[in-house]
């Protein structure tokens, strides 16, 4: 889910699922996850969350805020993919190892805590939340089990699905810790933020050892990655009360993680014929900085509608790159894809080339009383994936959401919310558009073309004390 659950939101989980070399979590398009707060979580609002999405907004609240929200994700998924030209054929006895349908629903979740005060004109706070990240763990390919008398059992690792070659099992986090203020200065707010980011990728893929980077079935094992890194960012932003009591416009900006590429370090160990191989490594990648937009709009007491759109730069995510770091090589390919370094030190070059994406939501709010509102929301955000490298770890694309949900004042100052918002993904189909097997070694790997279904459900629950 960017908020971006492109995959997207959504988890598609890019990263988290990386072999050597994918949160779609998922959530959105990419991988971005940053749904917390639920409808109440976005550029105009004055609550916590409002330290991620427009510190400005920080400066329109009253007193003392403290903000307790979680949010659990299902989401579904499948891959359906035909045989392909870049396929290998299949071992005598392992026959649909690479092709049919692979299927995943995974249940996982994340909190955001925060908590702001007002003294005078000045506001400030600090919070935590998880604006990217995601989970994937893919269903198992019962043709293959892994014991018995079957005679596919002479390709055991196959039971790890046909799409084993882009991901089996990843975990993708990045823990925003963010402090920072915001000052009022009659209708106008101005505010700034920092941001600790903590960021954490593993993941398990089968890998070929025959050395080509593509499905080598006979020459099968397994890469698993654990990388992990602390960057700075940033976050800047301004609201307006252009109308006293009825109109906020607000503007925010969210910088990149590091400021522009990053780099994690960790290990990479192979598995093969039984053998654990671990390599120290570092994992390069750029994640995106976002614009927001928004406006809310009180028309009576008992009414408000909302409107805010983003623009996330995905285009700044080219490659993921993952080299040796004992003697601290580049990570650098050539056009072809081939290993750039001199050194034979880059194990994986996934090109990515994704696009910039944007998304567009409404929400409209109901007063039944004042300790009582209904709300609901509609979105519509694009897919950063393009078809020449799309994979069955992202299963990004274009995707329509709504939203649902209640706030309750259950004791004087102290409010309960929850809300379920599902996400659906268009259908997708890049059969014959894949380009991931056509470079070299590095940069080769499984062809991602085929046909692609996911839907996310998000609950959300938070709690707001006021003081």
């Amino acid at each position: 889910m960017k908020r971006s659950t492109g995959a997207a939101s959504i988890l598609a989980i890019s990263i988290a699922t990386v072999s050597v070399g994918t949160p779609r979590e998922t959530r959105a398009a990419g991988f971005a996850a940053a749904r917390f707060g639920g409808e109440h979580g976005n550029v105009v609002t004055t609550n916590p969350t409002a330290l991620y999405f427009n510190p400005a907004g920080i400066a329109f609240s009253e007193g003392t805020h403290i903000f307790v929200d979680g949010t659990l994700a299902l989401r579904s998924a499948s891959w359906e993919h035909p045989r392909s030209p870049n396929d290998p054929p299949d071992p005598m006895g392992a026959e649909g190892q690479s092709t049919g349908k692979a299927t995943l629903f995974n249940v996982f979740g994340g909190p955001m805590l925060g908590a702001t005060t007002k003294l005078g004109n000045l506001a400030f706070g600090a919070s935590l939340s998880v604006p990217f990240g995601g989970r994937a763990s893919w269903d198992k390919n019962e043709a293959f089990p892994r014991s018995g008398g079957d005679p596919s059992t002479q390709f055991p690792l196959a039971v790890d699905g046909i799409q084993r070659w882009h991901g089996i099992d990843g975990a993708l986090t990045f823990i925003y810790l963010t402090a920072g203020a915001a000052y009022r200065i009659g209708p106008l707010a101005i505010g700034a933020t920092g941001n600790l980011v903590l960021s954490s990728i593993k993941s398990l893929q089968a890998k070929g050892f025959a050395g080509t980077g593509r499905p080598e079935p006979n020459n099968e094992g397994r890469a698993e990655i654990d990388v992990s890194g602390t960057h700075g960012s940033f976050g800047l932003g301004a609201m307006l009360e252009a109308l006293p009591n009825r109109l906020w416009v607000g503007a925010s900006y969210q910088a990149q993680p590091g400021l522009g590429p990053q780099v994690l370090s960790g290990t990479l160990t192979n598995v093969y014929l039984g053998s654990n191989a671990p390599f120290p490594v570092k994992f390069n990648q750029a994640l995106p900085d976002i614009v927001r937009l928004g406006a809310r709009f009180r028309p009576s007491e008992t009414l408000e509608l909302r409107a805010f759109g983003d623009f996330t730069r995905w285009s700044v995510l080219k490659t993921q790159c993952v080299v040796l770091a004992n003697k601290d090589y580049p990570c650098a390919v050539n056009p072809n894809g081939s290993d750039a370094s001199g050194s034979g030190a880059v194990l994986q070059n996934l090109r990515r080339r994704w696009n910039d994406t944007f998304g567009i939501r409404g929400g409209v709010s109901h007063w039944l009383k004042p300790t009582v509102e209904l709300f609901a929301g509609l979105g519509y955000e694009t897919a950063a994936v393009p078809d020449e490298t799309l994979d069955p770890s992202i299963g990004d694309a274009n995707n329509l959401s709504a939203a649902l949900g209640a706030r309750f004042g259950i004791i004087p100052a102290v409010f309960v919310a929850g809300s379920y918002t599902h996400i659906q993904f268009l259908n997708r189909d890049n059969i014959g558009k894949s380009e991931l097997a056509l470079p070299s070694f590095p940069t080769a790997r499984a062809d991602g073309g085929g046909k692609y279904t996911q839907w996310i459900g998000l609950f959300n629950v938070n709690v707001e004390a006021k003081f």
